[in-house]
């Protein structure tokens, strides 16, 4: 399987008049004289004189341009005045001039992405190595780094730049229907008639309870509920194992269902019905063959009619189905976003499927892929469109404003697929539930 000083300044004003204001207080009979003789001897140092009995103190030198460091300070006029302050150094060399990068010689940069200065400066990636985090990683094999910076493999292995998939259980025989939530993967069993799961992140897998080959199951924060095709079933269990709950019965080969806080949707080979979420009566909301599988929002369901080869939607509560597409030969599998209803029409021939699309509220259907080998079981998640090619055995995807369709991996044969924020899960014929980081 492949896969960046203010420095408090004098004036001249303020530096003659403070000694004058201290001169008033101090002058002695002889002031006169030396001043007279100080002001000859500074006159002939071509500087201002500043009369000051104990000796004023010198102006503070320039502060250093650059990366300089500050002036030196100002001697004093008179034998007793003290040396002046040095000026400010300039502060350009300092990490303020590199606001959230670091300075490394000559040049501000981040050293978290820099591959010459990968953490620190001058710490230099080897060739074919990107700086990630500033650390310096291989993206054509690192599990962290896979193919570009921040693409984990969710515990997989990177091998030519590529995630690897991660079984997360072998099972004795073929597992079928498949969902996942924050924490677990739960799927269905065709040979040993056992409902499962395990930790999405790597676990020990146990039995949830036992009770027959199912293609569709759905999980709460409590239960899992499943339909059986086989005795017209729909049933319930605690998501920790427990003895299973009937909550409807009499249905005609049910498949695909759906879940809200009070009630079960489900589809079978002649209608789509509501069940009570506790059990009960089974009500009828629309009719129709071939509807085996379903999707729920707010207000509506929506499922494809594989015999009509219909897409069609029904207010939750009752009421007129309203047919959004049309012409889709045998569409069996359908997935919602916000505002779209997206499905797989194998085609009648080989290669001839599409995946499409309509908005919820009615429109025109878009075609997202086509020519494709008999496309199958869909997932959607906030960018793609993800389906299973049974003939190609392969997985695709393809953006859901359009775009190029790509291979996922390929040389797989999904039985049924999910997806969350960070991976793809599916259920493969050879026995096992397989993980792969998007």
């Amino acid at each position: 399987m492949k896969t960046h000083s203010d420095e408090r300044q004098e004036t001249p004003s303020s530096r003659v008049a403070r000694p004058l204001r201290r001169g008033r207080r101090g002058w002695a009979a002889g002031a006169a004289r030396a001043a007279l003789a100080s002001s000859a001897a500074v006159l002939a140092l071509g500087c201002v004189l500043e009369i000051d009995a104990p000796g004023a103190t010198g102006s503070g030198g320039a502060g250093g341009s650059g990366t300089a460091s500050g002036g030196a300070g100002g001697s004093g006029t008179a034998s007793s005045g003290a040396g002046g302050e040095g000026g400010a150094a300039s502060s350009s060399a300092s990490g303020g001039s590199c606001p959230g990068e670091t300075d490394c010689p000559g040049a501000c940069v981040d050293t978290g992405s820099d591959p010459a200065n990968c953490g620190a400066c001058g710490n230099a990636c080897a060739a074919g190595e990107s700086c990630c985090e500033g650390t310096c990683a291989d993206p054509s094999s690192d599990g962290l780094h896979c193919g570009a910076c921040g693409h984990g493999c969710q515990g997989g292995l990177c091998s030519d730049a590529a995630c690897q998939p991660v079984v997360l259980a072998a099972a004795a025989g073929a597992p079928l229907a498949v969902a996942v939530d924050a924490t677990h993967v739960y799927w269905t069993h065709r040979d040993t008639d056992e409902i499962m799961s395990a930790p999405i992140d790597g676990g020990e897998a146990v039995t949830i309870a036992e009770s027959c080959p199912s293609f569709g199951i759905e999980v709460s924060a409590t239960d899992a509920t499943w339909t059986c095709a086989e005795l017209g079933t729909v049933t319930r269990a605690p998501l920790e194992g427990g003895e299973p709950v009937p909550l409807a019965t009499g249905l005609n080969l049910p498949m695909g269902l759906a879940l809200d806080s009070t009630s079960v949707y489900v589809g079978d080979d002649s209608a789509v019905k509501r069940v009570p979420i506790g059990g009960g009566e089974a009500v009828q909301l629309a009719v129709g063959s071939g509807s085996r599988r379903l999707e729920i929002d707010d207000t509506h369901v929506y499922w494809t009619n594989a015999d009509a080869s219909t897409i069609r939607k029904v207010p939750i509560g009752g009421g007129e189905d309203v047919i959004l597409a049309t012409g889709y030969f045998e569409s069996h599998e359908v997935a919602l976003d916000a505002t779209t209803v997206y499905w797989t029409t194998p085609g009648e021939g080989p290669s001839v499927g599409s995946v499409n699309k309509v908005p919820k509220a009615g429109g025109t259907p878009v075609a997202l892929a086509t020519g494709q080998a008999s496309p199958f079981f869909i997932a959607v998640d906030g960018t793609h469109v993800y389906w299973v090619n049974v003939a190609g055995g392969e997985i695709k995807r393809v953006p859901v404003d359009g775009g190029e369709a790509v291979v996922v991996i390929s040389g797989v044969s999904p039985n049924d697929l999910a997806v969350d924020g960070t991976s793809i899960y599916w259920t493969d014929e050879s026995g096992f539930v397989m993980k792969l980081a998007k």
